[in-house]
């Protein structure tokens, strides 16, 4: 049996000028560590590693990074959590970048996509 995946488009803005010299990769290598150590927003528990980016596109002309990130279903199951609920803390997460060169944090915004 295959196992399912939520999967969540964010929109983040802001990136530009600080994190323009970025990749796709670079992006993905700024990103996921943000999503270590999160607390359960029932529990108040520090849980691990969650999910992963699965996609970056970068519209630099626009000022938007679109980042498709993935969540096991089992993981869900596991906490006790709905998408939403995790939902907000992806976005919530995302707010910080390191910049992977630099080791600067920059502030970004970020949102659900539509």
């Amino acid at each position: 049996m295959t196992q399912g995946k939520m999967k969540t488009l964010i929109e983040v803005t802001g990136c530009f000028p600080v994190l323009r010299a970025l990749n796709a990769q670079q992006f993905t290598n700024a990103i996921e560590p943000r999503l270590l150590d999160i607390r359960n927003p029932i529990t108040g528990l520090q849980i691990d590693m969650f999910g992963k980016v699965t996609s970056v596109e970068i519209e630099e002309e626009r000022g938007i990074v679109r980042v498709e990130l993935e969540v096991a279903d089992d993981f869900l199951q596991r906490h006790n959590l709905q998408p939403e609920q995790i939902r907000t803390i992806l976005v919530e997460r995302i707010t910080k970048l390191r910049h992977p060169a630099t080791g600067a944090m920059a502030r970004v915004e970020a949102r659900l996509a539509n």
